[in-house]
């Protein structure tokens, strides 16, 4: 059994202590003992439960002696371990047979605790003694030298020990192994031929060995991890400490080399090291990573003047991956992009998977002009590439956001939002774009009119400065003089009281996130409204819509915040539908879909939004479970004189009506343009053609709307925007 007893943690399990044939104890750095197992119970007579918590002086009937006093103090303040092979001074009395031995010892560090110190303790009377004068002939060995091989061979350290001259007298079976000489063939054998150690660290070692023989003097560094050359000319790794062998007058006798095989060790490090450092899907750099060497290459420009890049790449339809084949194929799609994007980056650059669908080089010593070539060809493998996952096939896009890292460049901070900023840039401009960022672009003063946004949506918010509009929906057949159908639209009064519309707060809004926040306060005026005009509403027949944002449809606590609001305010079923828009659905269709189904089920309905402007309408709309289909305005505003536009109404009312959805079309704003819906034969009409917003209730919340006339549009044409 290995002596080489760790405690790893809390404590040595005991049972396996006892089970030692050889006596075992722990110090912890102020010299009490922590550990005493029975073998040393046996012979010293001292119980472990009163050796625990002592001074091994005041248990013992002798004092232990300078000698391990010593090597305990070298053990803890340099981590050397001494091998005390002929320990005298110290001295066990035993209580077995009231006769003493001179123990050999040997004390070291514990690997794996701080300042704690393992004593092994080997009887002597039983396995004989290890003298620093062992004297051979050939291969014959005395008794007692072979039974310090046994000794030695049961702890998991290499052993070799050598006479004054440096040539080896002893290996243990470990040192056998790890050097392929056996002990007959090493026998006064000069110690470097056999512990042959690679490089200039070899030969520094065999000095400092020399030295020690000479002088005592221990090498200045234990423990030093070294490469030590098998005889087949292996290397392994290995860990090694020298001490010397001193006889009771303190000469040197030799000199005892303890090593171990840390290869395994040095690969569970690396991988440790790799795994710390690198995003494990791809194979590629991690974030962390990313942002230390971003980090360097700022310095570097600070100091140095280089000039240098980052691109920030997002990739264009991942999620569609994602949602229609699982994340099984958008984990192997990744990889193939990890894997193209590879292809260009230089020896010295460094990409990286940033999270999610994101990645991000940075290219050394880059000028912009070269960065934007980089870039552009990124973008065209990836374009180029079509992934196919179970017979179906994709084309997958990516915007790239460029920005040089100069002696100007603020912080790493700044680099980052500078590459988000053109990167948005790219998406906004109509995606699969290479946009390089500008601090004095338009995206800039942009994504800074922004963020001032946001202060101000934090104050409208708390200051309760929104207020609820509302524009009719109405049937496009006139079977019916009013109705009392409304798309519930939100306003801003800034802080001087003017109305804000929604086109100036909104899209801050959405990209920092606030949006959630904005639609639970929406659903929450709404279902105010529906309590206090419960009869006015309910028996009236008033039908609301409300818009729900891409954040919001993916967010786990609207759900819930509505769900529950459904069901505290009583809301009639069908007198509630939300508009969410294509591209929010498609964006993320696994999440829509749950989301609809759960608040269908809460009698709940739902138009699909804006619909014809996304890549894929028709493809992804039969995994959607929705109610309705708003026609995206851009196709109805010129259908009188635009054929194309007549067509495409035509065909998304067409694919409607097969799957049993109603159709609205948005932005009508004159009676010809209603005439040609009404050929079509779409369902519901809405524009400033139709009405134009008003407010949905007072600022005490009361109701201020009256059922539209069908008679209140005047067939004129108006060509101010709706909100629809």
């Amino acid at each position: 059994m290995a002596v080489d007893i760790i405690d790893n943690g809390l404590q040595i399990a005991p049972a396996i202590l006892d089970q030692c044939s050889i006596g075992l104890f722990v110090l912890d750095q102020d010299g009490f003992i922590a550990h005493w197992n029975r073998w040393m119970s046996m012979v010293t007579g001292v119980t472990a439960a009163s050796a625990i918590g002592c001074r091994l002086e005041d248990i013992l009937p002798v004092a232990p002696g300078p000698l391990l006093e010593k090597a305990i103090d070298a053990a803890l303040t340099t981590g050397e371990m001494t091998l005390l092979p002929n320990a005298a001074g110290v001295i066990f009395e035993s209580s077995i047979d009231a006769d003493t031995t001179t123990p050999m010892l040997v004390v070291k560090p514990m690997p794996d605790r701080v300042h704690s110190v393992l004593v092994q303790v080997f009887d002597q009377r039983e396995f004989g003694a290890l003298s620093p004068t062992v004297e051979t002939q050939g291969a014959t060995h005395r008794d007692g030298d072979l039974q310090t091989r046994s000794i030695l061979s049961s702890i998991a350290d290499a052993v070799i020990t050598t006479d004054i001259k440096g040539n080896i007298n002893y290996m243990n079976v470990v040192a056998e192994k790890l050097t392929g000489w056996r002990i007959s063939e090493a026998m006064e054998l000069p110690l470097e031929r056999v512990f042959h150690v690679m490089g200039e660290e070899g030969a520094s070692l065999m000095a400092a060995i020399s030295e020690c023989l000479l002088t005592g003097r221990l090498p200045k560094s234990q423990y030093l991890e070294l490469v030590l050359i098998h005889r087949q000319g292996i290397g392994v790794a290995v860990e090694e400490s020298v001490a010397p062998i001193r006889d009771e007058k303190q000469q040197i006798h030799g000199v005892v080399v303890v090593f171990r095989d840390v290869s395994q060790a040095r690969r569970l490090a690396a991988q440790v090291s790799w795994q710390a450092s690198h995003d494990t899907l791809t194979g590629l750099f991690n974030r962390g990573s990313f942002d230390a060497k971003l980090d360097e290459l700022l310095q570097d420009a600070q100091e140095s003047g280089q000039v240098h890049s980052m691109l920030y790449l997002d990739l264009d339809q991942f999620k569609i991956v994602n949602d229609t084949c699982g994340h099984v194929a958008g984990d192997e799609l990744l990889r193939q992009i990890a894997s193209k994007l590879s292809a260009h980056v230089r020896a010295g650059d460094t990409l990286a998977r940033l999270g999610g669908d994101e990645f991000g080089v940075l290219l050394n010593n880059c000028p912009e002009s070269v960065a934007q070539r980089i870039a552009n060809l990124m973008r065209q493998t990836i374009m180029d590439f079509h992934f196919g996952w179970e017979e179906k096939s994709f084309a997958i896009g990516t915007s790239i956001g460029v920005v040089t890292i100069t002696a100007e460049s603020e912080s790493v901070e700044r680099v980052l939002s500078a590459a988000d900023t053109a990167c948005y840039a790219a998406k906004d401009g109509g995606r699969n774009q290479v946009h390089l960022y500008r601090s004095n672009a338009g995206e800039a003063a942009q994504r800074q009119g922004e963020m001032r946004w946001v202060s101000r949506i934090h104050g409208a918010l708390e200051e309760d400065r929104f207020l609820l509009y509302a524009q009719a929906i109405v049937p496009v057949v006139k079977k019916a003089n009013k109705s009392g159908h409304y798309e519930v639209l939100i306003r801003m009064l800034d802080e001087s009281g003017e109305l804000v519309p929604p086109g100036a707060f909104i899209p801050a809004a959405e990209r920092f996130g606030l949006m959630p926040r904005i639609d639970r306060w929406v659903v929450k005026q709404v279902f105010n409204l529906i309590r206090h005009e419960y009869e006015k509403l309910v028996l009236g027949g008033f039908r609301f819509a409300i818009n729900l944002s891409g954040g919001s449809v993916n967010d786990e606590d609207t759900l819930l915040f509505i769900s529950q609001n459904m069901a505290e305010y009583r809301i009639p079923a069908g007198m509630i539908s939300f508009e969410i828009t294509e591209t929010a659905a498609i964006a993320n269709l696994s999440s829509a879909t749950h989301f609809i189904r759960t608040l269908k089920k809460a009698g709940c309905s739902f138009s699909l939004d804006d619909f014809g402007s996304g890549l894929s309408s028709f493809a992804y709309l039969k995994n959607l479970p929705v109610d309705y289909l708003k026609i995206d305005g851009a196709f109805v505003r010129d259908l009188v004189d635009d054929p194309i536009d007549y067509a495409m109404v035509q065909a998304i009312n067409q694919i409607g009506q097969v799957m049993g959805l109603k159709t609205i079309a948005e932005f009508v704003e004159t009676e010809a343009a209603l005439e040609r819906l009404c050929e079509i034969g779409v369902d519901y009409a809405q524009g400033y053609g139709i009405a134009r917003p008003e407010p949905l209730c007072d600022s005490q919340g009361r109701l201020l709307l009256q059922q539209l006339s069908w008679l209140d549009t005047n067939g004129q044409s108006n060509t101010v925007q709706s909100d629809s």
